[in-house]
């Protein structure tokens, strides 16, 4: 075993974050690649023994690592062209992704010393060209790609039909802000589309159990990916909404690959979600990740943990705020009823209630003193009013006729046709006068010659 031994040292470790192959792929053209460097390693090669020929049974290392020889001794450097998925980054500079046609997918790593060649950022989607060596991770017991060279080959086709959707749907108006709907205010029953066994569903439950724990919440237990997965999270939706009596919906699942993810960016799911009834919160994946249900959803929270928050008030935090409500209504009511308290001691204090009697008499002498002044007022208007009216008498009676005749004067009216008499013309010999004297009237008979008299 020293040469299988020899071997193993130099090729273990691989998909370990301590690993780095420094080998320098600077040819761009696959033909001219030189696949030569493994020629002197023929001596190296390892066959597995059978039964009748080995003494002892290989350990599961050891089949691996078996293997691992088998496939890479003999590997030339192959290109590949797939479609990116899972891209990821480590803190060691390794990146971890899978290439994948529409048939099949492999994991791939592109240690540290090529990744820092790459000349543009990888993202999940993207179709590539890969230059690289099939190789084997001992430790989980996979093959997969060591990547030396990456280069751009396109959008994949799993973006494609993406873009496609999200252009069509945004066409019928179906992610305009317009048709989307508050969330309630108030949440008595929260509803959840996940899979009962994802971290995504504990993650609600915590939450909720933290900010309402008065909230009742129904789970259905969906499929979050797969090739069924679109038609039965679009049924369990429409289930939620059958239900009735669940005020807002909770449909996502936890992170993973874009594929992983791809349920999310069918048709059907998102048409499940514009004729909801319900308002949606979509929780796919992590905060950097996007699918047509974030984009049909009344509200995305970027994890299922945000969405819950999102959901569900912090009752805690009202119930913060009606405590301080009721404080500043008691400081409130204290003060009111300290100015009534104070008032009441004014009035209890006041003269009126001190000293009533007192204010009764003080108030009978104000009343007579008030009538002196209202009787000696009467009495002098009344005496001015007297004065007043014996002196237009006064006028008045030297002005009347009767005192006229008090002076020796008389009338004389005809007795025919009761005229005063102005003229001796006016009376014959004969004619009855009446002569109005100061103290009364006699009679007379007109009997002397009618003289008219010269003054």
């Amino acid at each position: 075993m020293t040469d299988y031994k020899k071997y193993n040292d130099r090729n273990n470790g691989i998909n370990t974050d301590t690993r780095t192959d420094d080998r320098d792929y600077d040819i761009i053209n696959i033909k001219n690649l030189d696949d030569g460097y493994n020629d002197d390693d023929d001596d190296l090669a390892f066959d597995f023994l059978t039964p009748q020929e080995s003494s002892k049974p290989y350990t599961v290392s050891e089949i691996n690592s078996g293997i691992a020889q088998i496939l890479e001794l003999h590997n030339t450097l192959v290109w590949v062209e797939g479609e990116l998925s899972g891209w990821k980054r480590y803190p060691s500079g390794h990146c971890y992704f899978k290439l994948k046609d529409e048939r099949s997918q492999i994991p791939g790593v592109m240690w540290k010393s090529a990744a820092a060649k790459l000349n543009f950022s990888p993202s999940d989607g993207m179709a590539v060209f890969a230059i690289a060596s099939i190789g084997v991770y001992e430790k989980a017991g996979y093959y997969q790609l060591s990547v030396h060279r990456l280069m751009p080959a396109g959008i994949g086709a799993q973006s494609i039909a993406f873009e496609k959707l999200k252009e069509k749907l945004s066409k019928e108006g179906i992610f305009d802000q317009s048709r989307k709907r508050p969330l309630p205010r108030s949440v008595s029953t929260l509803g959840v589309v996940t899979s009962k066994n994802g971290a995504a569903l504990w993650d609600i439950v915590r939450v909720a159990a933290k900010r309402a724990p008065q909230t009742n919440i129904i789970v259905i237990d969906t499929p979050v990916q797969g090739d069924t997965a679109g038609e039965k999270i679009a049924k369990s939706i429409r289930m939620m909404n059958d239900f009735g009596g669940v005020d807002v919906m909770i449909v996502g699942r936890g992170g993973g690959s874009a594929e992983d993810l791809y349920a999310f960016n069918e048709e059907v799911v998102a048409r499940a979600i514009y004729n909801s009834k319900i308002p949606v919160i979509s929780a796919v994946g992590h905060e950097i990740d996007f699918t047509i249900a974030d984009f049909v959803a009344d509200v995305r929270a970027p994890t299922p943990s945000a969405a819950a928050e999102t959901a569900l008030p912090d009752t805690a935090e009202g119930r913060r705020y009606f405590e301080q409500c009721a404080a500043r209504f008691a400081v409130g009511i204290n003060r009111y009823f300290a100015a009534i308290n104070d008032r009441v001691g004014n009035i209890k204090s006041s003269k009126a209630l001190t000293y009533p009697f007192r204010i009764l008499a003080e108030a009978e002498q104000s009343l007579d003193e008030a009538g002196g002044r209202v009787r000696q007022s009467m009495k002098s208007i009344l005496t001015a009013s007297d004065a007043s009216l014996k002196s237009a008498a006064g006028r008045l009676n030297s002005l009347s006729p009767l005192a006229v005749l008090g002076r020796g004067y008389c009338v004389v009216i005809n007795d025919g046709n009761g005229t005063t008499v102005k003229s001796a013309s006016e009376v014959e010999i004969g004619d009855r006068v009446n002569i109005r004297l100061a103290d009364g009237t006699v009679g007379a008979t007109v009997t002397g010659p009618i003289e008219t008299a010269t003054i």
